[in-house]
Order: structure tokens, then C-alpha cells, then sequence
């Protein structure tokens, strides 16, 4: 059985965490490691995790922590995969669609000899569903990229392509799509269905300067990748994203009807 461990920087969001902690704590699959490092927060974050710890212990899973200084999510993501040992890694802030989605990704990897895999998101406001980030496998050149809560890949797939680079400051995530997207030697799987619940925030989903400085480094990204054609991957992009968060018609589903 495969172990699967869980990455997830913090830094005062406890509210976050406990969320992400409890989604993490109730799935049925067993060999979970989870590693959570700390940016020195002063919310009440390490009684969290003090108190997770404990949970995660007595359902026979493993909560690894740290809480010191660090120099910002990529530098905290890093140290917590460095810290991990299973033989898959997933980034966790957000919250699984039900209580089986691990046990469904560890399977897809065993039955299908893959590298990483992605799936489908659901993106939740005040309690409702607003969004639906399809799973299907898009091209990347057409400005489709994955949905970054949704990835999951083994070790050998980080120690290949990995660690994040923290210069980019809102875009890591996506230069190291990147790399896998044009890693041809690398198989991956999509599931159609929604994996994670997003919630809203982030770096790259702030104010209008951010997402023009993301837009920017995402650009730059291609340019440092050697993508052909940079600016016309980057132009199709911001279309998918204009259509995505401005023109589509937005659900307006509760959210336990997802996580029951």
C-alpha cells in the first residue's frame, strides 16, 4: 500500500488549516503521512496542530510539524516535501469532495502505472458552489493548465522536476506544470471528476495588480521553459481565465451536497 503524503505551508490562517487538517483526517485511506510547516504563526495555528496531532495518532496517520521563519510558501512548500517519505506527494490547503478521493487517486496510480495526476475542482463561496473546474486534459500550449489542488505525483516525478522555484512568487506552482507538461517521458492521468474544493484566495487570486503581475511571471515562466511562442500561450490564458471568471454562468450549489 502506498504511503501518501500531504504538503502544506501555513502562516496565521488556522481557520484554513483546521479545515484542511479535518478533510485530511476523515479520508478512508489509511497510509497518509501529512507535513505542515509553520511560518512562525502567532494565531493560534501550533494549538492546531498540537490538537491534529493527536487526532491524526489516534486514527493511525502521521502529522509532521514545524513552526519557524521561512521566506514564504514555495520556501515552506520545499521544506515539507523535503521533510516527507511517501512514495506519492500532494499539495493540501483546501478541502477533498468526499471521504474516498484519496483512495481513489492511490488506485489510479496503481492500476495505471502513471507519474502524476490531476482532476476536476469545484471553487465554493459563503457555502455554495460557484464554479466547476473541469478534470478533462487540456492543451497547455492553448493556455490550459491544471488545477494546481488537484495534482498529485510520485516521488521520483518531484526529485526530478522539483523543488519550486521561489522566485516565482505567485506562479511556482505553474512553472513546474510546465516542466511536466513537456516531459514526454512522464504519463499522466486526468480524472473527470471534482476532486478538491477551492477556496477562493491565494496570490494569484487577489487584486488586479496581482493577477497582472502573475499574468506577467507566467509569461516569463514560458520564456525560461524555452515554450515556443510564449506571448500566444500567455494571450490564451488571460481569454480562458476572461471567460472563466467573467462570462460563464456561475452554479450556485450548496456545498454538503459535495462532501456527504
Amino acid at each position: 500500500m502506498k504511503k501518501i503524503s500531504f504538503v502544506t505551508p501555513v502562516y496565521n490562517a488556522q481557520d484554513m488549516l483546521r479545515r484542511t487538517l479535518e478533510s485530511v483526517l476523515r479520508q478512508d485511506y489509511p497510509n497518509i503521512e501529512h507535513v505542515v510547516v509553520d511560518g512562525g504563526s502567532s494565531d493560534g495555528t501550533v494549538d492546531v496542530l498540537k490538537e491534529y496531532e493527536k487526532k491524526y495518532l489516534a486514527v493511525g496517520k502521521k502529522l509532521i510539524w514545524i513552526s519557524e521563519k521561512d521566506n514564504g510558501i514555495w520556501d515552506a512548500t520545499n521544506k515539507a516535501t523535503d521533510m516527507s517519505s511517501g512514495e506519492l506527494i500532494m499539495y493540501a490547503t483546501d478541502v477533498f469532495c468526499n471521504l474516498h478521493i484519496i483512495s481513489e487517486i492511490v488506485d489510479a496510480f496503481e492500476k495505471n502505472n502513471i507519474d502524476y495526476l490531476h482532476g476536476g475542482m469545484l471553487y465554493q463561496r459563503d457555502g455554495k458552489i460557484i464554479r466547476r473546474w473541469r478534470g478533462k486534459q487540456g492543451n497547455w500550449r492553448l493556455g490550459w493548465m491544471m488545477a494546481s489542488p488537484t495534482l498529485c505525483y510520485t516521488r521520483e516525478t518531484w526529485e526530478k522536476h522539483g523543488p519550486y522555484i521561489e522566485e516565482y512568487r505567485a506562479s511556482a506552482d505553474y512553472d513546474f506544470q510546465i516542466k511536466l507538461f513537456k516531459d514526454k517521458s512522464l504519463k499522466c492521468k486526468a480524472i473527470c471528476n471534482p476532486l478538491v474544493i477551492f477556496y477562493a484566495g491565494g496570490i494569484s487570486n487577489g487584486s488586479i495588480k496581482l493577477k497582472w503581475n502573475a499574468i506577467k511571471e507566467g509569461n516569463r515562466i514560458l520564456h525560461d521553459n524555452n515554450v515556443s511562442f510564449p506571448a500566444f500561450t500567455t494571450f490564451c490564458k488571460i481569454v480562458i481565465a476572461i471567460f472563466a471568471y467573467g462570462l460563464a454562468s456561475h452554479e450556485s450549489v450548496e456545498l454538503e451536497e459535495w462532501m456527504n
